[in-house]
């Protein structure tokens, strides 16, 4: 072989096995869109570092909409595997992470995929500016690993003042003819940035006469705090003749010099105090059936008595045909024996 296409075919080897190289650690997934929705406002196609344009509030939901697309070629024809987006949102939950991770799913050459992550922001949380992650890993079908990651910024921000009301529960919330110690369980806590003093919570139901408060002297802004919270139970009673139906009870919390209010609403249902139905009379007779038995000959008396749609069966056997007055007869019959023949005796005696 000629020196000339010596050179040339190790040229051929060495591209080809180039090639080959390049294909194998070619990155074919990329992220072709994120999109992320912070309550009802959307920030559209973000890139890596940005942060998103609305600031997040304690409660809110929060919506990463990310897209995949796989660059393989239809040449290529490489499907990438087993593909699963992480998205975390790192300390924010009293300094923990929040993390979701999609369902897995495979992607074709030159196609897209789009998945959907959702977060609720904690009601406790401070306010500041959160990182957040978002990774896709996934295998192509030549082994090679194809793993993307991107950043972006939360920002979380809370109203001066703010207080809500997490828990308003009646027990019972169905009365009967008991209308005494309902119990009315309420929280209610400081999710802004100011501490809150002189606070006034109520329990009101014009309806059923119901009127109860009580004074709170602070509720501090420090998440996560017991001094931020204020729980009670309330007990109350119904008025005997309040009429049934259903009657809302306001859980209300006055606060900030009582510019402000917390309010939630339960439902109290009443219902008529049941009472027990009288019995009713039928005028149907009792029937008597004579049954006489054919393993004995004996007579028996059946007395039905009507209650409803069964009947209750009552046998009676006849006096003279049951067994005490047939052994009477026959202790009877021995002693008249008995009796004659003493009497027997004493006669032969007399004439001996």
């Amino acid at each position: 072989m000629k020196p000339i296409t010596r050179l040339f075919m190790l040229g051929f080897i060495i591209s080809v096995l180039l090639m080959g190289i390049a294909h194998a650690s070619r990155q074919a997934l990329e992220f072709s869109d994120v999109d992320v929705k912070v309550g009802s406002k959307t920030s559209k196609n973000l890139r890596n570092g940005e942060t998103i344009d609305d600031e997040a509030e304690p409660g809110d939901a929060v919506e990463f909409r990310v897209e995949l697309r796989n660059n393989y070629t239809s040449a290529e024809d490489l499907k990438i595997e087993d593909i699963t987006v992480t998205v975390t949102i790192e300390g924010i939950d009293d300094g923990d992470d929040l993390e979701e991770d999609s369902k897995e799913f495979d992607l074709r050459p030159n196609s897209d995929k789009r998945v959907s992550l959702d977060f609720r922001v904690p009601i406790e949380v401070e306010e500041d500016s959160y990182d957040v992650t978002i990774t896709a890993e996934g295998d192509d079908e030549n082994g090679t690993s194809q793993d993307i990651s991107m950043r972006l910024k939360l920002e979380v921000e809370k109203e001066n003042h703010l207080l809500k009301i997490t828990r308003a529960s009646l027990s019972p919330a169905e009365l009967s003819c008991s209308r005494k110690n309902v119990q009315a369980a309420m929280t209610v806590l400081n999710i802004g940035n100011e501490d809150e003093e002189d606070i006034e919570v109520q329990i009101l139901s014009p309806d059923l006469e119901v009127d109860l408060s009580q004074n709170v002297a602070e509720l501090t802004a420090e998440p996560h705090e017991d001094e931020s919270r204020y729980s009670n139970i309330f007990t109350f009673s119904i008025p005997s003749d309040a009429e049934a139906g259903s009657y809302p009870v306001t859980f209300r919390a006055l606060y900030d010099e009582n510019r402000k209010k917390a309010e939630e609403t339960a439902t109290l249902t009443i219902s008529d105090c049941a009472t027990a139905k009288p019995v009713e009379e039928t005028s149907e007779e009792s029937e008597d059936v004579e049954v006489i038995s054919p393993t004995t000959g004996r007579t028996t008396t059946t007395i039905v008595e009507p209650s409803g749609d069964e009947g209750v069966t009552v046998t009676q056997e006849s006096f003279l045909r049951s067994n005490a007055f047939i052994t009477g007869i026959i202790i009877a019959e021995v002693i008249a024996v008995i009796v004659g023949i003493v009497l027997v005796v004493a006669l032969f005696r007399r004439r001996s």
